[in-house]
């Protein structure tokens, strides 16, 4: 059975790609690695992932992810969003994509969660060293498509390099703006974005823009730091479950808390029916 999804109250939006790192919320009952499957990180020795504000605001990233943005320095903050560049993969594909990160993302849970099936295409918003890559890709199989996107040309080298060595072939990057995914009009299933909503600098407007991009039954899962995370930006710039929910419900969607317990983070699903 799936988890129970339950509704919140609205109250929030806006803020620009480049993470899938990391958002907390209600600590994992077990916080054993529940992915043990055969999917591989997407470094090859040492694990690295690039979606994940670890330890404080120098770790942050594009996909932020999996959470990681990008600025002309390295340290912005405006329009209520946090800002932060991540132009060196090799900073920090160590920590991003490290097996140990397995315990708390819980990759394999959250992805079986998105109910992606064979031959569906979906992308990752702030994909940054790709940690999530490898298991999007293996759950959609040869012929689904995985988009991977994010703002900094360094972090989709990356990723591509490690799509050619590790034969994954159903996997394109795309190089996106702080306010457009460079996504077309209803190209993808599911949407990933992970410890990057944050970054975002117009969040209602970009939900709209997501919203635009999916497919209809489509969703829209975003992973973002808790407030009594370890890691992650500074208080001032976390988010609550509530304001992101208002934010995806003035973009158009049908938004919840998504009753998944991860030990850092939490998750919202935006659903649209048209």
């Amino acid at each position: 059975m799936k988890p129970a999804l339950h509704t919140l109250s609205p109250l929030l939006l806006a803020c620009t790609l480049a993470c899938s790192g990391s958002s907390a919320i209600e600590k994992a009952d077990s916080p054993t690695p529940d992915d043990a499957r055969a999917t591989q990180p997407l470094n090859a020795s040492p694990p690295h992932h690039a979606e994940d504000d670890t330890d404080d605001e120098n770790a942050m990233s594009h996909h932020d992810h999996h959470d990681h943005q990008h600025h002309a320095t390295p340290h912005t903050h405006k329009h209520g969003h946090h800002n932060h560049r991540f132009e060196s993969p090799e900073d920090y594909v160590e920590r991003w994509n490290s097996p140990e990160r397995d315990s708390w993302q819980r990759p394999t849970a959250v992805v079986e969660a998105m109910s992606i099936t064979t031959g569906m295409s979906v992308a990752d918003i702030g994909a940054g060293t790709g940690y999530f890559i490898p298991h999007l890709s293996a759950q959609v199989g040869p012929e689904g498509h995985v988009f991977a996107v994010d703002t900094e040309e360094a972090m989709l080298g990356y990723i591509q390099e490690q799509a050619r060595t590790r034969g994954w072939d159903n996997i394109k990057t795309i190089q996106a703006t702080p306010n457009a995914s460079g996504l077309e009009e209803a190209q993808v299933d599911r949407i990933l974005t992970v410890n990057t909503w944050h970054h975002i600098p117009e969040r209602e407007a970009y939900a709209a823009h997501l919203k635009s991009r999916l497919r209809p039954g489509g969703s829209l899962w975003i992973v973002d730091i808790s407030a009594d995370s370890p890691m992650g930006p500074p208080p001032e710039h976390r988010l609550s479950p509530e304001q992101i929910i208002a934010e995806l419900e003035a973009g158009g969607f049908q938004a919840e808390l998504y009753d998944l317990k991860l030990e850092r983070q939490f998750i919202i699903v935006g659903r649209f029916h048209d």
